[in-house]
């Protein structure tokens, strides 16, 4: 079955601001997605809030509805792009990838969004845990366009079966 990429990022990286880009700059060579697109407007999905504690025991549903999806897609021959911000234990298929930013610039940019210290606190945790267990990254503090071209040079690279150090070196 054609390849999963999996680009994961605690809240603040970029993750949604750097689709459009990826589309524009991949035309037809993949299916990209972000896992909160099959969100509402209030961040529910089936009418219930994904991000709310309470809502943990649908978590694993709907990241199997994620990897079901995404299956479809690739048996058809077509690679998938999946933006998240899940860990490689909760989605355990793909080659993995890590949008990062600096954690003032998360911290400045979930701020801008109204969100309590408390969470914004979790989401530098969850950072710093991503860079743990996902230590390949892009930068998301960058132009959308910038980072979107560092996850397709990655692709490219994991496609050649090069590491993304030595496909950056190729293309200089």
């Amino acid at each position: 079955m054609t390849r999963l990429f999996v680009v994961t990022g605690a809240p603040g990286s970029g993750k949604s601001t750097v689709v459009p880009e990826l589309v524009r700059l991949s035309p037809g060579n993949m299916v990209v997605m972000d896992m909160d697109e099959l969100l509402d407007d209030h961040g529910r999905l089936l009418g219930i809030s994904i991000a709310s504690p309470t809502a943990a025991s649908i978590w694993p549903a709907y990241n199997a509805l994620w990897l079901r999806i995404t299956e479809l897609i690739r048996r058809s021959g077509i690679p998938v792009l999946l933006l998240s911000p899940l860990l490689p234990t909760e989605l355990p298929e793909g080659r993995w990838l890590h949008l990062d930013c600096p954690d003032a610039v998360r911290r400045k940019r979930l701020a801008g969004r109204g969100w309590a210290e408390s969470q914004i606190e979790e989401a530098l945790a969850e950072a710093a845990e991503l860079r743990k267990l996902v230590p390949r990254s892009v930068r998301g503090d960058v132009s959308p366009e910038r980072s979107a071209k560092g996850i397709l040079d990655w692709i490219r690279g994991e496609r050649l079966g090069k590491t993304l150090g030595l496909w950056g070196r190729l293309r200089t």
